[in-house]
Parts: C-alpha cells; sequence; structure tokens
C-alpha cells in the first residue's frame, strides 16, 4: 500500500511540475513579446462559447464562458491571423470583454521579426478601446 501512495505522490509532483513549467514558458515569452516589433492589423471576429466540464466522482459539473478575438495583420505582405481568448464565470462579462473589440478595430500587433507568424496581442496597448 505505501509504494502504491509513493508512486501516486510521484505521478502528482510531476504534474505540477509540467504545470508550472509551462506557466513559466508563458510568462517568459509574453516579457520577450514586449520588445517585438509591432505591426497594425484589425480584429476579424469574435465570439463566445459556453464551455462545461465535469468533475470527475463526484458528479459535479462546471461552466464558463470562453471569449475570442480573432485579429489579423500583415508582415511584408504576407498576411496572418491570431487569436486572443480569456474565460469567464458570467456571460454577461464575455459580452462586455468582446464588445471592446468591434470587427474592424484597428489594432498594434506585437509579432515574432523571425516567426512572423507567432504573436500576441495586449490589451492595455490597444488606442481607441473603451476600459
Amino acid at each position: 500500500m505505501e509504494t502504491q501512495n509513493i508512486f501516486w505522490l510521484a505521478i502528482s509532483v510531476l504534474f505540477l511540475a509540467g504545470v508550472a513549467a509551462l506557466w513559466i514558458r508563458k510568462r517568459v515569452r509574453l516579457k520577450h513579446a514586449r520588445s517585438w516589433p509591432t505591426q497594425a492589423g484589425r480584429v476579424e471576429s469574435t465570439a463566445i462559447r459556453l464551455q462545461q466540464s465535469s468533475g470527475g466522482q463526484l458528479g459535479t459539473t462546471s461552466s464558463s464562458y470562453i471569449a475570442t478575438v480573432t485579429y489579423s495583420y500583415a508582415v511584408q505582405d504576407q498576411y496572418y491571423s491570431g487569436t486572443l481568448r480569456r474565460s469567464f464565470m458570467l456571460k454577461s462579462r464575455a459580452e462586455k470583454w468582446t464588445g471592446k473589440f468591434t470587427t474592424g478595430l484597428p489594432l498594434m500587433v506585437p509579432y515574432n521579426s523571425a516567426h512572423p507568424k507567432d504573436s500576441v496581442l495586449f490589451e492595455d496597448e490597444q488606442a481607441g478601446m473603451a476600459a
């Protein structure tokens, strides 16, 4: 019985280490992206979808609204697109957030000059967006 507990503890630690590594990698990428060159882009569309997930043995279900903004930009006459996603507990909050991104809204899109298809969108750097 003790060996089984050690096994599950080891699996749990490895899982948590993997999640932490992914989180750190994302944060480092976003920090570097602050120094990437920017290109003019625009909002192409927004969407909100309900995501439900069940909670295992207890049979509980949780719901969240996933809001998505799709944008486009061009680098050296090559067009690219990207998405910005956020999760909300309330549909009204998701609608309020996507409402700031009207179709056609001009954006400044930081992109990786070594890999132009790699881009991010920083909300705090967008002019003309309602707070």
